[in-house]
């Protein structure tokens, strides 16, 4: 900080700040977000598949010792895992659940959202346009809901609402 401070000139003599700072020079452009049934998102983690997708039968939740639909896929990963946007997207929702934990949620475009859950450490908030492979948490010790599963990564693709399976756009 001190170096940068001795480069600063110590008074601007009525020059433009905002144009010195770059300002104008290179607007941003706005991100058009553009997710389509061709698109393919990276993963945000590595691992294992601890639960498929399974919204046409229902699965076996160990540590609920019940059967039911699952809409998303728990891939394992270590506590503290850093957790990477799969797609670029805006973050619509940042909040905490019983079930999943700390949840992102991200508009991808043209009716996709991704949702991240079980996440600690979350580095984005509402609003904010996130790039493709961009840190936005770390995976967190998992909720009592998911105990037996262990430590993973909740991840959820819809589509106008309803949940897609995140495997058929995992590169």
């Amino acid at each position: 900080l001190a170096s940068a401070i001795k480069e600063t000139p110590a008074n601007n003599a009525g020059d433009d700040l905002a144009a010195e700072a770059g300002a104008g020079k290179d607007a941003a452009k706005p991100l058009v977000l553009n997710f389509t049934d061709a698109s393919k998102m990276t993963w945000p983690v590595r691992g294992e598949i601890v639960m498929d997708y399974s919204m046409d039968a229902t699965t076996w939740y160990p540590t609920l010792q019940e059967y039911k639909c699952n809409p998303s896929i728990l891939i394992q990963s270590e506590e503290g895992t850093d957790v990477a946007a799969a797609f670029e997207g805006t973050v619509t929702d940042v909040y905490n659940d019983a079930r999943l934990g700390n949840v992102v949620e991200m508009s991808l475009g043209n009716g996709y959202e991704v949702s991240y859950g079980q996440l600690e450490n979350v580095d984005v908030t509402v609003g904010d346009t996130v790039s493709q492979g961009e840190v936005i948490g770390e995976v967190s010790q998992p909720t009592r809901y998911y105990s037996v599963e262990g430590s993973h990564l909740n991840f959820m693709l819809t589509q106008d609402g309803n949940p897609v399976d995140p495997l058929d756009y995992l590169d």
